[in-house]
């Protein structure tokens, strides 16, 4: 749909902002009250059973049509059949729960659709490996790529619900902030540690929690100018950035980014909390059923790792923000390399400090900076060799094997470390471009 100048949507048309207008982003914590809490676990709750029944749906169909690969064709029924089938999805939730299930279920098999419907149907590795080993009998949720039921424990716990005649709003009230969502009319208690745009206006909002805190992201539209890039840019106003597995990067002017391992840091606390969770679970009674009763020590220890793994994961965001922010400010055009970061986390020798490093975060964080402060952000060519071709002369290496670390080029004689070597052939390829 078509918006106003003030941000209001013209009912009958598609969506399109006016110009000089931008979306943006704000996540804020929010603290809800006990009962709140217990009505926040239930919608989350609610939106996992309706797209859990839509899996389930989903895997009869493919086994009805003898499924062997390729397109997912598929026509996704309303979820108010689904809601119609159970008393407790009524309409004590919101009724955009359901609808974004119904969504996510949608966006699930677009994904397959676009990423693994040309290729070969193939079963993943452990699956692979079970086969092989134990026999095992593969079914449609093993498939690589199909989309599969949500855990309870480990399901992403959110929905999204969107502004209908401003239902979505920030109140405040004696110096405190309060989140108004549909159903929840009286406010979420918000910590509002930034300002939002006062001319801007709420568009939808996702409620999660992320391990025992509870947070909301905001999409809101507001009026905001990109800057036009700057044409005429000097070598000095490009950087370019070399992926280290040690440093997160090292840019052409020959700094490193002394990245902090957070998940290094709490490995080893990590390791005691796991043993012991463990230890708890062994140890725990069981009902008739056969099914574990877990005891209040263990939920404690639960909240407790979650504290600590979501403290890792905020550090790393921060780091990583601060990061991003100083170089897009002090510089006019970025160029970054583009490397598999899939491919490369699945090495047992790497995985792990990459995914400590977050530099796929980190690009995205570029990226996006980049482009709302008016800088370039340049991608180099997959098969640009930065790291086998001579910053001075430009000979290119046949073979370079990862563990040589110094960069001596057999034509000019230069020696150099090897990332900074390919930093700098990063920003002559961004001074071309």
């Amino acid at each position: 749909m078509a918006t106003r100048e003030d941000g209001t949507h013209i009912k009958g048309t598609k969506k399109s902002l006016p110009d000089g207008w931008s979306t943006s982003g704000f996540r804020f914590a929010i603290v809800p009250t006990e009962e709140q809490a217990i009505r926040l676990e239930r919608a989350f709750g609610c939106e996992r059973k309706v797209y859990n029944v839509y899996i389930a749906g989903l895997y009869e169909h493919l086994e009805g049509i003898g499924f062997e690969g390729g397109f997912i064709r598929y026509k996704v029924p309303s979820y108010t059949t689904i809601t119609a089938q159970y008393d407790y999805l009524d309409t004590s939730n919101d009724s955009f729960v359901y609808n974004d299930a119904k969504m996510r279920f949608q966006a699930a098999i677009q994904k397959y659709n676009e990423e693994y419907a040309k290729k070969p149907m193939q079963y993943k590795k452990s699956v692979r490996k079970k086969m092989k080993t134990m026999g095992y009998i593969p079914t449609f949720r093993d498939i690589k790529g199909v989309p599969k039921f949500h855990s309870k424990k480990q399901g992403k716990l959110s929905y999204t619900t969107n502004q209908t005649n401003g239902n979505i709003k920030i109140r405040q009230e004696n110096g405190e902030c309060f989140l108004c969502i549909p159903k929840f009319k009286e406010g979420i208690s918000m910590l509002l540690h930034r300002d939002v745009p006062a001319d801007g206006v709420i568009k939808k909002a996702t409620v999660k929690r992320e391990g025992i805190q509870y947070m909301v992201s905001l999409s809101i539209d507001y009026p905001f100018k990109v800057p036009q890039p700057q044409e005429d840019l000097s070598p000095d106003d490009v950087i370019g950035l070399d992926y280290s597995q040690e440093q997160l990067y090292v840019d052409s002017n020959g700094h490193i980014a002394g990245y902090t391992r957070y998940h290094k840091i709490m490995e080893n606390r990590q390791r005691r909390m796991n043993k012991s969770l463990a230890r708890k679970k062994n140890n725990a009674k069981t009902d008739e059923n056969g099914n574990i009763l877990y005891s209040k020590n263990y939920q404690k220890q639960v909240c407790e790792y979650q504290k600590v793994m979501t403290k890792v994961k905020n550090k790393r965001r921060d780091t990583l923000h601060k990061m991003t922010n100083q170089i897009t400010n002090d510089y006019q055009a970025v160029v970054v390399e583009d490397i598999d970061l899939r491919n490369l986390a699945q090495c047992l020798r790497l995985g792990k400090k990459l995914h400590d490093n977050g530099f796929g975060l980190f690009r995205t964080m570029l990226k996006y900076k980049c482009e709302r402060k008016g800088k370039y952000y340049i991608v180099a060519d997959k098969y640009f060799a930065s790291s086998k071709i001579c910053n001075c002369c430009g000979h290119k290496k046949d073979k370079l094997t990862l563990s040589e670390r110094i960069y001596r080029c057999t034509e000019c004689g230069t020696k150099t470390d090897r990332d900074y070597n390919a930093a700098l052939n990063l920003k002559q390829y961004g001074t071309h471009v």
